[in-house]
């Protein structure tokens, strides 16, 4: 049984590039930065799974969820489950993708992020 949420992989895919008053993270530090940014919100996320837990107290799977970091303000955007690899509930799902929209990477790229992060 799962005891709390933790990332299980993470992918940042970078695509484009625009003005260079913004950072240029390669694929890795994009990858690291992100995961410091969600990190952030582990609080929330355990607070989702424990209130899954009340419902079913045998309650187990993974959330996957894909979003993409704007270029240029870092603003995490078009957070969404990715149904075909994610096998919790879906109130859970929501409620990590409620955690982590609309957080923002500092400092923003100049790189537009889209990354696949598994809970």
């Amino acid at each position: 049984m799962m005891t709390k949420l933790m990332p299980f992989t993470a992918l940042a895919v970078l695509a484009g590039a625009t003005a260079c008053s913004f950072a240029a993270r390669g694929p890795e530090m994009y990858r690291d930065d992100t995961q410091k940014l969600l990190d952030t919100r582990n609080a929330q996320l355990k607070s989702c799974y424990d209130d899954a837990l009340k419902t079913d107290a045998k309650m187990a799977g993974t959330v996957t969820v894909q979003f993409v970091v704007e270029p240029e303000t870092g603003k995490i955007v078009k957070a969404a489950i990715d149904k075909t690899k994610s096998t919790a509930p879906d109130a859970l799902g929501q409620c990590v993708v409620r955690a982590v929209d609309g957080l923002v990477l500092q400092p923003p790229d100049a790189n537009e992020g889209q990354a696949t992060f598994t809970y």
